[in-house]
């Protein structure tokens, strides 16, 4: 009888969860309002707005911890960068230090994982979320070089025609092939056999089949928590509504990359949790079901609030902190740093409004084509413009003033190695830093911190297509600077303006050194550069969509699945035309060709470099160009 008690009491639990429901669902209701105590009334209502202002509080003193994070982050790897940069100049290679601060931070992450498991968890649970902050708000310095343009930089409606035809020539050939290159030589390799068949007699290629999980799989494997699981509506592209219930720890109060990225410009649609295994009590799930209505949601300001509070933190500080220091002191860096913000965060929050809303719903076609055009990089190069201009005009000042205020060019680590040692500025550079200046700078952090990202792929990275990629990418770099040159002046450019292709879709910071050597225009070639990543963002969504490639994210408890020939392909064809812009895209969108793309654009960019700055190739080049 007594083993019989666990049965027992498993029989009785149902109607025991039956009859509580009908009391709370039946019973209470007939009960007339006025026999209620008033008090009970009072009291949910005080209950309800500390359970409000108690919210808000964690996620107000959460995020300024965030922020704070990400400040030690960012100053962490300028740091980082100056060091390397001082370690390299007495061999002149001093503008890879943002390149070698990345390879650095993944091995020193493949070791300390190596030596200390639990490394990876804490990477997981403490930094990944401000990783993917920086991450997400590297787009606001791609807009510097095109805004920095001035008149006097301007070749002519005939030198631009020429500029715009090699453009679009160079990029139909250099995309169709490495993409078509890459997916040939990687569709060989998955088909070839791998050296483990030698040793048995199971096949095991490193790419043979795409990405796929038969079984849904749970993103977080907890136990069930009935008590905290709260229910959330979320509009998707389409205009439908989506339900899902949220854990404590999805709805932030524990760090979690989604949480952080969405502070700014978060642009991925919430996952609802899959449905309760078959393992869990029936009593249990019904009852579980009767408490979620009854969980008390925020009111809609609240929720209007944490939407777009950054927008007004961004004009706070314009208004009390830009304004009066530009116009007490004169000194604009203040006013055009807060401008800069509150342009990229009044973008970046109006494409994720306009696709999550109603509007078009009708017509998802129209809806994906003028959210994909309200791109934050677009819209805050032209804001950018539009403002300095007229701050130019207003203030009665020359706008190749206002553009010097906006940005000097010299990176942040040249300014500290002027300031604390003999070395002396280039020709080009001014003892200036301006708010463009800080903007490059996060992407010069932003490409140490990549580091981080290649590490959690290192077993996409650790493979022969990852060697392939290699190969590839140092082939096509050497086939661009040639080949590119000689379109160039093909179509009739100068030798200055050629020279400017030569380095058409590499990284600013390798860009320039190469421009240096072959006295190129640095201004054309931030203009290509910055226009490749812009079309490039115009049109990923369409082309990944048509491959099938938008929707495979990647999975962090998968770290070893397979990857097909398409997605590394991809991947690497963004990386080498698209560059950092591109790689931030993938990375935004936690897509699985984003650790290909990153490892592409660091051997293409490097690799450029190579090809045009060391003898005997820079000789080559001159000879083609005369």
């Amino acid at each position: 009888m007594v083993t019989n008690l666990p049965a027992r009491r498993e029989r009785l639990s149902f109607p025991v969860f039956s009859c509580l429901r009908h009391f709370t669902d039946n019973a209470l209701a007939s009960f007339h309002a006025p026999r209620l105590p008033s008090r009970m009334f009072r009291r949910g209502d005080d209950d309800d707005i500390s359970f409000i202002w108690g919210s808000c509080w964690r996620s107000v003193v959460r995020r300024v911890g965030v922020v704070a994070w990400v400040g030690v982050i960012y100053l962490t790897s300028e740091l980082l960068v100056w060091s390397l940069s001082l370690a390299l100049r007495p061999v002149g290679l001093q503008f890879l230090s943002s390149i070698a601060g990345m390879a650095l931070v993944f091995a020193a992450m493949v070791v300390l994982q190596t030596v200390c498991p639990g490394a990876d968890g804490f990477y997981h649970r403490n930094i990944k979320s401000k990783i993917d902050f920086i991450n997400n708000n590297l787009g606001v310095a791609f807009p510097v070089p095109i805004v920095t343009i001035s008149r006097q930089d301007l070749l002519g409606g005939a030198g631009i025609g020429r500029v715009i035809t090699n453009f679009a020539t160079t990029n139909v050939i250099f995309w169709t092939l490495a993409f078509l290159l890459s997916w040939a030589v990687l569709t060989g390799i998955a088909r070839a056999p791998s050296p483990k068949t030698w040793v048995s007699k199971k096949t095991e290629v490193d790419v043979e089949q795409p990405w796929r999980i038969d079984t849904p799989t749970p993103r977080l494997e907890l136990p069930p928590q009935t008590n905290s699981r709260r229910p959330s509506e979320s509009t998707t592209l389409n205009g439908t509504t989506m339900t899902g219930y949220h854990t404590d720890k999805e709805a932030g109060l524990a760090p979690d990359s989604r949480t952080v990225s969405a502070y700014f410009t978060d642009s991925e649609c919430p996952t609802p949790i899959p449905p309760p295994l078959d393992g869990v009590d029936e009593p249990q799930r019904r009852f579980s079901e009767s408490t979620q209505t009854s969980t008390r949601q925020p009111p809609e300001w609240i929720a209007w609030t944490r939407e777009c509070y950054p927008i007004i933190l961004a004009i706070f500080f314009l208004v009390a902190m830009g304004i009066p220091i530009s116009r007490s002191t004169g000194d604009d860096r203040i006013l055009d740093g807060c401008m800069l913000w509150l342009t990229w965060i009044s973008s970046t929050r109006a494409q994720r409004t306009f696709g999550r809303g109603h509007l078009l719903a009708a017509s998802p076609g129209i809806k994906t084509t003028a959210t994909t055009l309200l791109n934050p990089v677009l819209l805050t190069t032209l804001a950018m413009t539009a403002y300095t201009r007229a701050k130019a005009a207003a203030t009665h000042t020359p706008a190749d003033t206002v553009l010097a205020a906006f940005s000097g060019g010299t990176p942040l680590s040249d300014l500290w190695t002027a300031k604390t040692t003999g070395w002396s500025l280039r020709p080009d550079q001014r003892d200036w830093f301006g708010a463009g200046d800080a903007a490059l700078s996060i992407l010069e952090c932003g490409i140490v911190v990549w580091g981080f990202k290649l590490y959690e792929c290192r077993w996409q990275i650790w493979s022969r297509a990852g060697f392939a990629v290699v190969l590839m990418s140092a082939g096509v770099a050497g086939l661009n600077v040639f080949v590119c040159v000689l379109l160039g002046r093909a179509v009739g450019l100068n030798g200055p303006e050629a020279f400017a292709f030569a380095a058409r879709s590499t990284t600013l910071a390798l860009a320039r050194p190469a421009m240096e050597v072959l006295e190129g225009n640095q201004v054309v070639n931030a203009a290509l550069v910055v226009s490749n990543g812009i079309l490039g963002q115009l049109m990923y969504p369409f082309l990944l969509r048509r491959l099938g490639l938008e929707g495979q994210e990647k999975d962090e408890g998968r770290e070893e699945a397979k990857d097909s020939a398409l997605t590394i392909a991809a991947g690497t064809a963004i990386g080498i035309n698209g560059a950092a812009m591109g790689v931030s895209y993938l990375y935004e969108r936690k897509n699985r060709a984003a650790p290909y793309a990153a490892l592409s654009m660091t051997v293409f960019g490097i690799m450029t470099v190579v090809f045009t700055a060391v003898d005997p190739f820079t000789g080559i080049l001159l000879r083609l160009a005369s």
